[in-house]
């Protein structure tokens, strides 16, 4: 079973903080008799949740546990009776036997702390924060103040009631967001010397490094009336809503999914009140036919194998071509669960519509059992330069993987070594047609990338078949939602677009990553700010020493450079527009820059501006030979 864990601050780290020295003098601990009253902090936090008005009170039998002591070693468990608790269930009142645990001279306030479910709390010192075991349940944690615990939840809930006998349910959101932890998180509520401190799941010092869970198993009472709950901790919500699916004896039977954006806090809970009538067949994914290949109007045998691996392939000729169906370059991975083949959208860089099949007139795959999967595509008869994005996707229609292919109008040339990097690079972008910058001339400015991811856009001013519509999504996304939207602009003001981070994006110390978006034996450059292409300080367009020449609506070149830069602009907000059209471009390294930006060079009015951008922005890319 998956589940949540909430990490204690490190007891190393805290137990030095904690060691008594002649500067530092820790009051004399002596067992004290307290007694509290526990209540629960206004109006937003739910212990019991019914689906009205969300209620909260305490019960006879709730379990809560006191900790103080030196180093928080002490601890009492309190089992609340009838007489403990008020006659509308708000408060409680309990008496324990307990040390302490003074830090006034660090300026903590608070001597006592407190958690519920008590029983989910692990053996272990506390110190002054608490920590819980592995659990799907309701979570709370106080401390004393003024003779009083005020109970926090840790956790935004979601709540259901369902008919059906399920025994199990696995919740995940659909653009894999964070529902737990693989350890224990450290959860701090006390009251220092100016403020009360509610520092929810924070990770500690010393632990083992906390992996983000992307699901939730709990357990579900199926009866139509009881309600069950999805408890999350560090809640922020689900930008694309979230799937449930329901089991019974460890096989999904029904399956629930909601697609609008869920927001999610601390102490928040969203009531859905039956679902039983949403419910619908859960279809498993089922592997396509042992042996599958339609005629494309050649043999299969006479398809030209395209060399090496890769996000996208460059073609000069008109014919029929396979490449392995693997997820990029990564060579290992290989895509057997294929079941259609679809070219997602066609352009030919021009202003103007195309017809569907102008510049890839069919595509398929081909795949026997036990050997290696392939993409087959054919070009039509009459070569016609442009783009295209072929995607394979799952028996769902489900987008697994796609592919860019590139098909230039005129010779690709490797030129200016020792410009952007050591090897020399591409004399046009990945995407154009043409190598000449000229104005309105939309084949030489390339397609436009997000900061570490595969698959290309192609802007507003570029036209392509029906199919070349691009959505917009006002939010960041994981790699795996991006990998099945590659169509789908995701865009966070000045920040990244991947929600989730991922150790295959384009910075990898120079290596070539299984995202990167150029054509075998070509990567992403690296940045190196000593040559010229990414010297800020170097590049001068005017008076003395001046190296760079620009012209508006045309293009901007290094004085030794044999290729020039384009104008096309960078996409940038919600429309997907090219900001600064004809007057900047930004080309993109391989190299973050921070966890929100990359390093870049940036084309802007007549100067070079910046050597980072913000990742969501859509820049051009200039490969290099690898």
């Amino acid at each position: 079973m998956k589940k949540m864990y909430i990490l204690a601050l490190a007891a190393l780290a805290m137990a030095f903080s904690c060691q008594k020295t002649e500067n530092s003098p820790e009051a004399a601990s002596e067992p004290v008799v307290r007694t509290f009253t526990c209540t629960f902090a206004q109006p937003d936090t739910k212990l019991a949740i019914d689906d009205t008005d969300g209620k909260t009170t305490w019960e006879a039998g709730d379990q809560i546990m006191i900790h103080g002591g030196k180093d928080g070693a002490d601890r009492q468990l309190v089992t609340l009776t009838d007489g403990d608790i008020s006659a509308n269930g708000k408060w409680a009142t309990i008496t324990v036997t307990i040390d302490p645990y003074d830090r006034t001279s660090s300026g903590v306030q608070s001597k006592y702390y407190a958690q519920y479910p008590g029983s989910l709390v692990p053996d272990g010192n506390m110190y002054y924060e608490c920590c819980f075991n592995a659990t799907n349940d309701k979570l709370m944690a106080a401390c004393d103040v003024d003779g009083a615990f005020v109970f926090y939840n840790l956790c935004g809930i979601i709540s259901y009631k369902v008919s059906g006998g399920y025994d199990q349910v696995v919740f995940r959101g659909n653009n894999d967001e964070t529902v737990g932890y693989s350890d224990y998180y450290q959860v701090r509520i006390r009251k220092d010397d100016s403020e009360m401190i509610t520092n929810y799941f924070k990770p500690g010092n010393g632990f083992p490094t906390n992996t983000p869970a992307k699901t939730i198993t709990a357990s579900v009472v199926a009866d139509g009336s009881t309600v069950n709950t999805i408890c999350i901790p560090n809640p922020s919500g689900f930008t694309s809503g979230f799937t449930m699916n329901f089991l019974k004896e460890g096989v999904i039977k029904k399956t629930l999914t909601t697609s609008q954006a869920v927001t999610l806090a601390h102490g928040q809970y969203r009531p859905m009140g039956d679902v039983t009538s949403y419910l619908k067949d859960y279809v498993p994914d089922t592997p396509p036919a042992a042996n599958h290949y339609k005629d494309l109007g050649t043999t299969f045998t006479g398809a030209s194998a395209l060399d090496g691996s890769a996000n996208s392939y460059i073609i000069t000729s008109n014919g029929t071509y396979k490449f392995k169906a693997v997820e990029g370059n990564d060579t290992a991975t290989e895509l057997t669960t294929i079941a259609s083949v679809a070219v997602l959208w066609e352009t030919q860089n021009t202003a103007s519509a195309i017809d569907a099949g102008s510049v890839i007139a069919s595509a398929d795959y081909h795949y026997k059992s036990g050997e290696t999967p392939y993409i087959v595509f054919s070009t039509p008869g009459t070569l016609k330069a442009g783009n295209a994005l072929i995607a394979a996707k799952d028996d769902h229609n489900d987008i697994i993987w796609s592919w860019h292919i590139w098909i230039p109008s005129t010779t690709i040339n490797n030129v200016d070594a020792g410009f952007a990097g050591t090897n020399a690079i591409m004399d046009r972008n990945l995407g154009a047609l043409e190598v000449t910058p000229a104005a309105g001339l939309l084949a030489s400015n390339g397609l436009y990338y997000q900061w570490g991811r595969k698959d290309p856009l192609c802007g507003t001013h570029i036209k392509g078949s029906v199919s070349l519509t691009t959505t917009v999504a006002s939010q960041a996304a994981s790699m795996a939602v991006s990998i099945k939207n590659p169509t789908t602009f995701y865009y966070v003001e000045s920040s990244d677009w991947c929600a989730v981070g991922d150790a295959n994006r384009w910075d990898n110390a120079g290596a070539k990553t299984k995202y990167d978006p150029c054509p075998p034996g070509y990567k992403v450059p690296g940045y190196n700010s000593s040559l010229p292409m990414w010297n800020k300080s170097g590049a001068k367009f005017s008076g003395d020493g001046v190296n760079w020449s620009y012209t508006q609506d045309q293009s901007c070149k290094y004085n030794t450079a044999t290729t020039a830069f384009p104008l096309p602009g960078y996409v940038n907000g919600n429309g997907q527009s090219e900001s600064g059209y004809g007057k900047r471009e930004l080309v993109w390294s391989s190299k973050a820059y921070d966890s929100k930006k990359g390093n870049c060079m940036l084309i802007r009015e007549n100067a070079y501006n910046a050597e980072n951008q913000a990742k969501s922005s859509g820049g051009n890319v200039r490969c290099i030979v690898e």
